[in-house]
């Protein structure tokens, strides 16, 4: 007894977390955190000065304005890649939960080497750089005329996240049992029905972690949408912003108008991650578990 007990209170020792954190972990944590928003602190310094401020970019405003933002709001091109970012985003991500958790659940589900040299494939398939296979696509998607289609870029950018989407949803699958899917079979469940009514919903924390991951990913996506979507009509929030920090009006750039279209363009992804951040942490704790 004496001996189990000690040795419970080893396991809890080793387990139990280190309270004695130095000061210098606070001070490098406070730097690192301060070099990452830096750029922040710029862009929406800049976005509340008139176009005439010309004090250095670290100073504040000389005279605080809205008028940027008003503008902003008023600029048809970034209402219309609000609209096109919205669908872009919203087709990618039910593509990858759709078809990369339905192939999730058929890899984790059968066994033996075809199925795991497929698990394998895909991990590889995940290590390819997106930009690699640009020249590829893009003669690709000239020659079946998909070029300037929401829809078109909505598949390809699907078809890359793939592999990531697979991978995240069999690793957890697998720790799923099996006496789940069997019970639903006596009951007449089909597979449909299985993964959708049994299987899905034991994956909240990762579906709106992987959600996250490419509602964030598609709408920061600027390589793709650069040279697929070259009618202006088309164009993504990110292109518009693009072209904000390169147009001229009049005969000097407008830099604040230009910053506040890009702290409007960044509101969606910020607030994304404030409403669901309880779903992240929850996702990460749940993969570091398993």
């Amino acid at each position: 007894m004496k001996t189990e007990k000690s040795d419970k209170v080893v396991m809890a020792q080793v387990h139990a977390p280190n309270k004695k954190v130095g000061w210098g972990v606070y001070v490098i944590s406070a730097f690192l955190i301060l070099l990452y928003l830096l750029p922040i602190y710029v862009m929406l310094n800049q976005s509340f000065r008139y176009i005439t401020d010309l004090t250095p970019r670290l100073y504040l405003p000389e005279k605080w304005t809205f008028d940027n933002y008003i503008q902003a709001f008023h600029d048809p091109n970034l209402l219309n890649g609000f609209k096109n970012s919205i669908v872009y985003v919203a087709e990618v991500c039910a593509l990858e939960v759709f078809l990369g958790g339905l192939a999730a659940y058929g890899l984790a589900r059968s066994g033996g080497k075809v199925s795991s040299a497929l698990r394998t494939f895909n991990i590889c398939v995940m290590m390819i750089p997106s930009l690699s296979l640009l020249v590829g696509t893009y003669s690709l998607m000239v020659k079946f005329h998909m070029i300037n289609k929401i829809w078109a870029l909505s598949l390809q950018t699907a078809a890359i996240g793939m592999a990531g989407t697979m991978f995240f949803y069999t690793s957890f699958i697998v720790s799923i049992p099996k006496d789940l899917d069997q019970a639903a079979a006596i009951d007449g469940a089909g597979i449909l029905r299985t993964f959708f009514q049994i299987i899905l919903p034991q994956l909240k924390p990762v579906t709106v972690t992987r959600l996250i991951m490419i509602a964030v990913g598609t709408w920061n996506n600027y390589a793709m949408p650069t040279y697929l979507l070259t009618n202006t009509n088309k164009a993504t929030v990110i292109l518009t912003v693009r072209k904000a920090f390169y147009t001229a009006y009049g005969s000097v750039q407008n830099v604040p108008l230009a910053c506040a279209e890009c702290a409007v363009a960044l509101a969606p992804v910020i607030l994304l991650y404030l409403l669901l951040q309880k779903y992240i942490i929850e996702g990460q704790l749940d993969s570091v578990s398993k």
